[in-house]
């Protein structure tokens, strides 16, 4: 009886362990799937808008600043360098509604587009996480 109950208590503590780790190291995706498109980094986005416009990529970047009512705009920055220039991303077309996420790490695909006098990031998919740290 006693090896039962070590058992259960064994079970049930290493299943608490799995849903605190699974609560605290969740992502979040919201839109399409993945299709696995070219990988760009910020800076080279921003440094050279005229390379990328118009072209479908997959981006990464730290939420700075996101839309206080529905979050379905944010800009992100370079994770190496969070005081580097920021890049506005829009998903209203795709999810109009994305909770607050700020200070995450985002992975993004989308389109990278002119829109009035700068430039945006169109996302059709994206995935927020945790920020890891060494």
């Amino acid at each position: 009886m006693k090896t039962i109950l070590i058992f259960c208590a064994v079970i049930l503590v290493a299943a608490t362990a799995v849903f605190a780790w699974k609560f605290s190291h969740r992502e979040d995706h919201f839109g399409k799937p993945f299709t696995g498109l070219p990988a760009a980094a910020i800076p080279d986005i921003v440094a050279k808008p005229d390379v990328f416009l118009g072209r479908q990529v997959s981006i990464q970047g730290k939420l700075k600043r996101q839309c206080p009512s529905t979050g379905c705009w944010f800009f992100l920055t370079d994770p190496a360098d969070p005081k580097a220039q920021e890049l506005k991303v829009e998903m209203g077309d795709t999810t109009p509604r994305l909770p607050s996420r700020m200070g995450r790490l985002a992975h993004l695909e989308g389109q990278f587009i002119k829109y009035g006098e700068g430039y945006e990031f169109i996302g059709v998919a994206v995935t927020f996480t945790e920020e890891h740290k060494p």
